[in-house]
């Protein structure tokens, strides 16, 4: 009886890290969402379509008050669209996120003059 309880302890025991780690995951995983998006969110596209990209500020402002760190963040435009990845840590689980806004490409100006 008593092997019995034990056992039924060490399993109770096993369950309860086993869903504060998926926990953990998920809440990860939420973060590094966010993350991505708050960065396009705020994102001047005007500015994006001109060639300048968002930094990770806004990024890193929410993962910090969320109690986590980042540990990656890239920003490109191609084909009319700016990406976002981010890599989090958040409780001790790393995640990572990408998220995509469509850019209006802006024709290059022409410096000529007719004259």
């Amino acid at each position: 009886m008593a092997l019995l309880a034990l056992a039924l302890l060490v399993g109770v025991g096993l369950v309860a890290r086993w869903g504060n780690a998926a926990l953990s995951s998920s809440r990860a995983q939420a973060v590094a969402d966010a993350a991505a998006l708050v960065t396009l969110a705020t994102a001047d596209i005007a500015a994006i379509s001109q060639g300048a990209l968002p930094d990770d500020a806004a990024a890193q402002d929410l993962i910090r008050d969320a109690g986590g760190a980042l540990l990656g963040f890239e920003v490109r435009v191609d084909d009319g669209a700016a990406y976002v990845e981010v890599v989090v840590e958040f409780d001790g689980q790393r995640a990572s996120a990408a998220a995509e806004v469509r850019v209006p490409m802006v024709a290059p100006a022409t410096g000529g003059s007719a004259g």
